[in-house]
């Protein structure tokens, strides 16, 4: 289903982005850009959006403050917290079985952010399998379109505030106080590789066992979410799991993928 054209003034500035600035929007619903446009406009005093457009093509760092507010990271150590027990319960097991003991286990998290949802799933994967298994056998991929946030997910640094929901023995546990800052376990981080990438049009990884994207795809039309499965489906190996967020449900992606468990938003490969 082709998406209607919202307002020809805003294509226009979406038409410059990708054409002029290397910035492609025109996957994500149109409704929340314009909010996100808006917010920022209202924050420079600019009340239309040909104006917006003249400011600019004269204001060369602009678009990184607008896709500061674009690429809003909204994330958690252990949001959403029975979606991550009946993981380490009934997904990891699973992964576990289909491997031979040689084989590693590939993890991607796709959208990963500020980073707390992939050392969420390394805790979790400790907790369950050791330190040892994990430094043996996990290898994890963590990708974000914004290198502002790949940066703050790569320093593993996080506040009194960021780390308030975590439990006190996992703090403990995986993470050393360094003035007012909270560090990531230094081995268990060595087991990530943090890279830009771009759903819409980077090639997805391969062969992967778990594929963590949470609240996500809800930002991106219905056209660009198809494609984006699509690229979930190549990268998936054929027992992998796609772990998806609250507000995201599959209701027309039969030929992709099975659900595992729809209250936790869990799907296997079909």
């Amino acid at each position: 289903m082709t998406q209607p054209v919202a307002n020809p003034e805003f294509e226009a500035l979406l038409d410059h982005l990708k054409h002029k600035q290397g910035c492609d929007l025109t996957g994500y619903k149109r409704s929340t850009l314009m909010r996100r446009f808006q917010h920022r406009m209202r924050n420079i005093r600019i009340d239309n959006y040909q104006s917006y457009l003249k400011y600019l093509q004269y204001h060369p760092e602009e678009p990184n403050f607008l896709l500061n507010d674009i690429l809003i990271n909204f994330t958690g150590f252990f949001r959403d917290g029975n979606a991550w027990a009946y993981l380490a319960a009934e997904i990891v097991p699973q992964i576990i079985a289909s491997k031979k003991a040689d084989e590693p286990i590939r993890i991607w998290s796709a959208g990963c952010a500020s980073g707390q949802e992939v050392y969420t799933l390394l805790m979790l994967l400790a907790e369950e399998l050791g330190v040892e298994f994990c430094l043996q056998r996990i290898q994890c991929y963590a990708t974000d379109v914004d290198a502002e946030a790949l940066q703050q997910a790569q320093k593993a640094s996080y506040n009194a505030f960021e780390i308030i929901n975590l439990p006190s023995n996992l703090l403990e546990k995986y993470f050393e106080k360094d003035g007012e800052a909270y560090i990531f376990h230094q081995e268990l981080h060595r087991l990530i590789t943090f890279n830009q990438h771009d759903l819409m049009k980077d090639p997805p990884l391969q062969a992967v066992d778990l594929l963590i994207c949470r609240n996500v795809l809800m930002y991106f039309t219905l056209e660009a979410q198809e494609f984006i499965l699509s690229h979930f489906y190549a990268a998936l190996s054929n027992l992998g799991f796609l772990f998806l967020g609250r507000a995201e449900l599959l209701v027309h992606h039969r030929q992709f993928f099975t659900l595992s468990s729809l209250q936790q938003r869990i799907y296997t490969k079909t």
